[in-house]
């Protein structure tokens, strides 16, 4: 039977495409590429003659390749293993979860899967669920560069004028500036372009406060 979260989320990172474009390419939504990915949905017959005709392959080759799964092409086990040098006795272990964009199409987190580690700063150690997102764009810039790393703690709730990560209710993340929060809505601003973004409380997840940054060589 066809592991259909492992062939499409191999097949999207080899075309190095975001959910929301793999979707359009297949004339789909974003959302059910992340209920395929997550492994809630599996591809009906046409949506899987797409897949499987958009990638050149058959479902069997993808089965019998006995490829190990790989992060996206570009990002972490390189980005990772090129860190700059961190403190003295600084422990590699903060996981860094899925890509982050922080852009107005956010990243996605992969289902929580781990792609990589960075090292622990000191006011991480010993917090349960603390973790890091690479940066790829600049949306944030000149807070947050493309390339840099951020640490976030999940345990300290966060306020306005904070800068946060934002997870939506479809796997998306969002590193954006927190504005304000009212019962209807949840008002986060980016820098480039300057902007104001606007997500209903039932559509986020979690929200958590970024506590650090680090640069990484490309």
């Amino acid at each position: 039977m066809a592991n259909w979260a492992d062939i499409v989320r191999r097949l999207r990172r080899e075309r190095r495409q975001t959910q929301a474009q793999f979707a359009a390419a297949l004339g789909t939504t974003q959302a059910t590429v992340s209920r395929w990915e997550a492994g809630r949905q599996a591809p009906d017959r046409e949506q899987a003659l797409a897949i499987t005709t958009l990638s050149g392959r058959s479902v069997a080759a993808y089965e019998d390749s006995g490829e190990r799964q790989q992060p996206a092409p570009g990002l972490s086990d390189h980005l990772v293993a090129t860190e700059l040098p961190g403190p003295p006795g600084r422990i590699q272990d903060l996981p860094i979860l899925g890509h982050a964009e922080a852009g107005e199409d956010g990243t996605f987190l992969d289902n929580g899967m781990v792609s990589g580690y960075a090292g622990r700063p000191a006011n991480l150690v010993g917090v349960a669920g603390a973790y890091a997102l690479i940066v790829h764009n600049s949306s944030m810039r000149p807070r947050y560069e493309p390339r840099e790393i951020v640490e976030v703690d999940p345990t300290i709730p966060v306020q306005p004028n904070d800068y946060v990560v934002v997870q939506t209710t479809d796997d998306r993340a969002f590193i954006k500036l927190l504005r304000r929060r009212t019962e209807r809505a949840i008002i986060l601003e980016q820098f480039n372009p300057p902007m104001e973004i606007s997500f209903a409380p039932e559509e986020v997840a979690a929200m958590h406060l970024i506590v650090g940054a680090h640069r990484v060589y490309r």
